[in-house]
């Protein structure tokens, strides 16, 4: 029974061996055809890899940093090494030494496979996996939400650099609504995009595009409908401002890229696929992302935004309207809303109404008038004008 054990044993660590790498190990087989009895390798550092390779598939992370270091002394470059050194850092929480395997690995972009940090399991180029855990890494030392010196949270972007990102956004769903338009239209030119940024503030562009952004997070599927809609609504006052409650404090600070944005949350994916962290972990920071996108439920409102005051800012106003009606962004029914909001402010469309009451009292007058002459007067036959 306890030789069985030890057979066992051996076979384990010979499958673990030979499924974890690409390595150069052979093993000759006894003459029964099924104990591994001596276990031959080309050079010294393949050995420790592998053995480091074995050490860090039972857990043992302090074994295998001895035994890769000790590899890497005997050959800074042996792909193998390097892997399981990285992934070894990572579990001790070295990450910049972790990163600087990876680094390597990517510059060395060998043909070496292996399964080891494999999300799928299956063999892959390590380049091709020092890559991913290398993305990953990125994610766990950087914040893209933090906290403000009120508490609040924002994203972890230079305001300068984000307003720019936020005119981009802009420019790019401009230029992607004037594709979806037929074609005997003009194509957008460069002018109309300045003169959208003109139009609006920075305020109002940062407020944009944290709109665009979720709407985009959502014909992605990164969101549900129901958050998309929930987060719109509590929010839709920033770009409907007569006819809708104020949107949540902040909503008009710097914000990263839609593209940025997604690409954090695809990482975020990855990682928990490839268990680097967990299902928790990814819905935590990916509802916190949300949140300080646009909060779904604000703890603080903004100043309601007051109406405009002349005709020109009106104008203006409307001018809005129809671009992010262009945009997608409101609907008609509340694009509507809003413009007959802005007007009844001003008194523009009363005076139509007015004009028109009064015009209809005159005709009436007249007809009255009209009517009486005619019966005081005796009813005289036409005559056919003969020309």
């Amino acid at each position: 029974m306890f030789a069985k054990n030890i057979t066992k044993n051996l076979l384990c660590s010979a499958a673990v061996l030979a499924l974890l790498t690409g390595c150069n190990a052979t093993a000759r087989m006894g003459e029964n055809g099924n104990t591994p009895t001596i276990w031959q390798f080309n050079d010294q550092a393949a050995e420790d890899a592998n053995l480091a390779t074995v050490a860090y598939s039972q857990g043992n992370f302090e074994e295998a940093q001895r035994l890769v270091d000790r590899a890497l002394q005997s050959n800074p470059k042996l792909p193998q090494a390097l892997m399981v050194s990285a992934m070894t850092a990572e579990q001790l929480g070295h990450y910049n030494r972790a990163r600087q395997n990876y680094e390597d690995i990517i510059l060395l972009n060998s043909n070496d496979t292996t399964i080891l940090g494999s999300p799928s399991g299956k063999p892959e180029k390590m380049s091709d996996i020092a890559q991913k855990r290398l993305r990953m890494i990125t994610l766990q030392q950087s914040k893209m939400v933090i906290e403000d010196d009120s508490g609040a949270k924002v994203f972890n972007i230079d305001d300068s650099k984000a307003l720019r990102q936020s005119k981009s956004a802009i420019a790019k769903a401009i230029f992607m609504a004037q594709k979806k338009k037929p074609v005997i239209e003009e194509p957008t030119t460069e002018e109309q995009i300045e003169a959208a940024e003109v139009l609006f503030d920075d305020g109002e562009q940062n407020a944009i595009a944290r709109f665009l952004t979720l709407k985009e997070l959502a014909e992605k599927d990164l969101v549900t409908q129901e958050e998309f809609l929930t987060a719109r609504s509590a929010n839709i006052g920033a770009l409907l401002p007569m006819t809708n409650s104020a949107p949540a404090f902040g909503i008009d600070r710097a914000v990263p890229s839609p593209d940025l944005i997604i690409e954090r949350i695809n990482v975020l994916k990855e990682a928990t696929e490839a268990k680097a962290i967990t299902p928790r972990e990814f819905s935590a920071e990916r509802d916190l992302i949300i949140e300080t996108l646009l909060p779904p439920h604000p703890r603080q409102r903004a100043k309601k935004k007051l109406p405009s005051k002349d005709i020109m800012t009106a104008a203006k106003n409307l001018r809005k309207l129809e671009v992010l009606y262009d945009l997608n962004l409101i609907t008609t029914n509340e694009k509507e809303k809003e413009k007959a909001a802005i007007e009844n402010y001003l008194g523009i469309n009363r005076a139509p109404t007015q004009t028109a009451e009064k015009t209809t009292k005159t005709q009436t007058q007249v007809a009255k008038q009209e009517d009486d002459r005619a019966k005081a007067e005796p009813l005289v036959p036409m005559v056919s004008n003969p020309f």
